[in-house]
């Protein structure tokens, strides 16, 4: 075998022998974007709430829902890794224990809004909105095993409102 056709084998048996590893990564990818919607949901539930106070006294927060809301911001501002398991937990907690009908009625409003407002403007399958695509964003990290808590990025949306939140409640 000549040295340009065995270069050539080499070569193709390179990129035959990446193309697994290539699709496990995006089937790694894509299940860490699924499993980690509900901290994207936690970390929005807490700008809606931000939004939700600032635009309407009638649904602000009591002390105590206050000093709860305040409590589990605090723990998520320490924590370094966010699990979905955990953050599902809260959230639950947060919807279903702490917030009234009305104020849960006007985050669920919010909530749809931003959806709907999500899919009219992203094409399908664009992925945006939900913490990166691959490389060295967030979810690369989360696959990888390390920190992954987007709520604290103040230079998204979601670590906007989630800072706002936190500084009102202080």
């Amino acid at each position: 075998m000549n040295h340009t056709r065995l270069k050539a084998v080499l070569v193709a048996l390179a990129i035959a022998a990446a193309a697994p590893v290539a699709a496990q990564t995006t089937t790694e990818m894509q299940d860490a974007r699924q499993e980690t919607l509900v901290v994207y949901d936690l970390g929005r539930f807490f700008g809606y709430v931000e939004a939700m106070i600032a635009e309407d006294a009638s649904l602000d927060l009591t002390g105590a829902q206050a000093t709860e809301v305040r409590e589990i911001m605090t723990e998520i501002r320490e924590t370094e890794r966010i699990e979905p398991d955990w953050a599902e937990e809260r959230l639950t907690y947060l919807e279903l224990d702490v917030l009234t009908p009305a104020q849960l009625m006007e985050v669920d409003r919010r909530a749809i809004e931003w959806q709907n407002t999500r899919e009219s403007t992203n094409e399908p399958g664009s992925g945006a909105g939900s913490g990166g695509g691959s490389g060295s964003g967030p979810l690369s990290t989360y696959v990888a095993g390390g920190a992954f808590n987007p709520l604290l990025d103040e230079t998204k949306s979601i670590g906007e409102g989630f800072a706002a939140l936190y500084q009102r409640l202080r």
